[in-house]
């Protein structure tokens, strides 16, 4: 799937599959497994590293000698495109949404350790952002640089196919464990990830509840994204397939607001901990885990439907995070 394109590889690959028996005894699940793309390595991994792999590959293709990309002060993104530049040789330049720090912490001193390039922007949220990127590349340009622009988590055709490919890699394991999935559960903020998904389902004609728990948008706006970003994908790799896709997504857990912890994500993170010895996210997995825990409970997943939740790393977050102390 995809073979031709071009690809620099950074990721620890196949990511582990594998059951979470005590979580899923406590919600009533009898078949919960977890997709660890946390541990894709690279500077603590995550979901983003699969991408990266493939927009460095197009990067490289176009002789680009700096990578931009843009992020909350605490991303995830930001901080594994740190790590793939670092490992590439290539500059890194991050525009981060929010006020200047006294004190780095988290993904953002990875960051600066990581060798990244970083410029504040306190009007600016995650989305926002992304319009900068181009004053940003002419900049660069004028001053005799090669500049490539990455948006927000990679939202992007290049950077969404990794996680159809990711797809074919999750069919295998699972028929491996003897089983087939009946829902995904994934954390969606950009949309790219949850896009990948469902391209990847619809060519290998997985019949599959995939449902994107956001912690950014409305579920409309999502949606919209999704769709915008599937149609691109089906306009510049036929190969996908004209078809019209299924998006599944929840927006009842975004709480007070992106990055912002509530007293339901506390109790998620300590249950994967405690249960499984499983750490999720504050911004992303926890409240993924949060959606699964209230879906189970209610019966929205009923107890014989086998499970994935996708992890998507994100960890080193919980380091800017001090109230998670807090007893």
């Amino acid at each position: 799937m995809f073979d031709d394109l071009s690809r620099e590889k950074l990721a620890f690959l196949p990511t582990p599959l594998h059951r979470l028996k005590n979580l899923g005894n406590s919600i009533g699940l009898d078949e919960l497994w977890i997709k660890r793309d946390d541990q894709t390595g690279l500077s603590f991994g995550g979901n983003k590293v699969r991408k990266l792999e493939y927009v460095l590959g197009d990067a490289r293709k176009n002789k680009a000698d700096t990578l931009v990309t843009v992020g909350g002060v605490q991303s995830n993104h930001c901080r594994q495109t740190a790590a793939a530049c670092a490992v590439a040789g290539l500059r890194c330049i991050l525009l981060l949404g929010g006020e200047e720090p006294a004190h780095y912490t988290g993904n953002l001193l990875l960051d600066r350790m990581l060798g990244a390039e970083i410029k504040f922007y306190p009007n600016d949220g995650l989305m926002t952002l992304n319009t900068r990127l181009n004053e940003v590349i002419e900049t660069l340009k004028d001053f005799g640089l090669n500049p490539y622009a990455v948006p927000a988590g990679a939202e992007m055709p290049v950077g969404t196919i990794p996680y159809a490919i990711a797809m074919e890699e999750l069919l295998t394991q699972t028929k491996k464990e003897q089983f087939m999935p009946g829902k995904i559960i994934v954390p969606t903020g950009t949309g790219g990830t949850l896009a990948g998904i469902i391209i990847g389902a619809h060519m290998l004609d997985l019949d599959i509840d995939i449902i994107g728990v956001s912690v950014l948008s409305d579920a409309e706006t999502t949606k919209s994204r999704v769709q915008n970003l599937i149609s691109r994908i089906i306009d510049e790799y036929p190969e996908v397939g004209a078809f019209k896709p299924k998006i599944h997504v929840d927006d009842s857990f975004i709480g007070d607001g992106y990055g912002i912890l509530s007293d339901g994500v506390k109790t998620t993170l300590d249950m994967f901990a405690k249960m499984d010895g499983i750490i999720l996210d504050p911004v992303y997995t926890g409240k993924a885990g949060l959606a699964l825990i209230r879906m189970a409970l209610n019966g929205d997943i009923p107890s014989d439907t086998p499970t994935v939740f996708w992890h998507t790393g994100g960890q080193p977050a919980l380091y800017a995070y001090p109230e998670l102390g807090d007893v």
